[in-house]
């Protein structure tokens, strides 16, 4: 009796004794297989190949040779079934091999804005912080941005953290034009810092504005082209104008209706120009929306805008006319999680601030925020010393 409990007993020990862990390595290898990323070449399927594995204490980084034939995009499609897999965030990256870095630490889910982050005198925001540091966007370097996402996810904080530290960072140089769509319900109180110009709340109030935009433009051209300047980063001027728009769907012909349509179609137009030549005369354009689609983004600002910021998007059509790529679609429904995107793709989460530091702490400046706008000339003086005095 005896001999026939033996064998019983060692099948239920077997069973209790733990199973070996899959490795990051063989789970990449199963997904590959699993959803099919391969070619078939006569009888077999060629998957992609580990060729080097590197380990540090940040992260694991994978390196594929793939078979000819598999495009680098084909990736992203699954990206998201190796995070999900993993559990882990990852990044690809493809250099004559497929770059997997698999990463040992979680994105935090929120990290707030601190003056620690301000780079004085410098044209640069903090924009995110990433698994290898925290990203700054340098609006000298690459002048527009074009942001977009579904609403509730950080569209309109960002705008304020990147408002509050240009203005910090630039108190004597720095002019915004704000054009909040929303009504002016998030801008409106803004009129109140010397450096904010002027807030447009609705399509007919934002026509003025670009408008005088435009002409103030204009004067502009024409005084650098007097001094033979092609580029503002290379001259002694040291004013930039930033122009921010909330909501850019609102000025949309094929969105808006009636008598709205022909300012709205002025508005894109404007808007195009000043995304096509303002850059290299001082003007930096922020469009932000939360209905990315063809008829919501001209055509002639989305061209000339390379710096993309995306946060979770509706649909894959969505990440693509912010991105020209997918992605944003699955990204986690974490507030201020986002992709940031120059000449690729990095996953970041944004830093949160809100109104109650902001003007906090622009009360304690408050002497420092007045004085730095005093001696500045009328907005409406376009003589060509306005330019050469700055």
């Amino acid at each position: 009796m005896l001999e026939w409990l033996a064998l019983p007993a060692i099948i239920t020990g077997a069973a209790l004794i733990p199973k070996k862990a899959m490795s990051d390595e063989k789970k990449i290898q199963t997904i590959f297989e699993n959803r099919r990323v391969g070619i078939k070449k006569d009888d077999a399927f060629l998957y992609p190949k580990l060729h080097k594995k590197y380990e540090n204490e940040q992260y694991s980084t994978y390196l594929y040779t793939l078979p000819l034939g598999i495009p680098s995009e084909a990736f992203e499609s699954i990206k998201s079934a190796i995070i999900d897999g993993l559990n882990k965030d990852i990044e690809f990256e493809y250099d004559g091999l497929l770059k997997i870095k698999v990463y040992k630490n979680q994105l935090p889910e929120k990290w707030s804005f601190t003056d620690d982050l301000l780079t004085q005198d410098k044209w640069e925001v903090p924009i995110g912080k990433n698994h290898e540091g925290i990203l700054y966007h340098d609006f000298d370097k690459y002048p527009h941005m074009l942001v977009g996402g579904v609403t509730r996810f950080g569209k309109t904080v960002l705008i304020k953290e990147m408002f509050y530290s240009l203005l910090m960072n630039q108190m004597e140089n720095v002019d915004f034009y704000i054009l909040d769509l929303k009504g002016g319900m998030e801008f409106g109180h803004y009129m109140g810092i010397p450096q904010v110009k002027e807030v447009a709340s609705d399509i007919y109030e934002s026509t003025e504005l670009l408008s005088n935009i435009i002409e103030d433009l204009k004067k502009r051209q024409q005084y650098m082209r007097s001094k033979q300047y092609t580029n503002i980063v290379d001259t002694p001027i040291q004013k930039r104008t930033f122009i921010i728009v909330d909501e850019g769907a609102e000025l949309s012909p094929d969105i808006v209706s009636g008598e709205a349509k022909k300012y709205a179609k002025y508005c894109q137009s404007a808007l195009s120009e000043i995304a096509r030549i303002g850059g290299a005369l001082g003007y930096r354009l922020i469009f932000c929306t939360q209905y990315p689609t063809r008829e919501a983004v001209p055509m002639q600002v989305k061209m000339n805008i390379v710096a993309r910021l995306s946060f979770i998007a509706a649909a894959q059509i969505a990440s693509r006319v912010i991105l020209d790529d997918i992605g944003a679609e699955d990204l986690p429904s974490i507030p201020g999680r986002a992709i940031y995107k120059i000449e690729k793709n990095r996953t970041i989460q944004v830093p949160y601030i809100d109104d109650k530091y902001m003007f906090k702490r622009l009360e304690e400046e408050q002497d420092a925020v007045i004085n730095s706008n005093q001696d500045r000339e009328s907005i409406n003086d376009y003589r060509s010393t306005r330019y050469g005095n700055n």
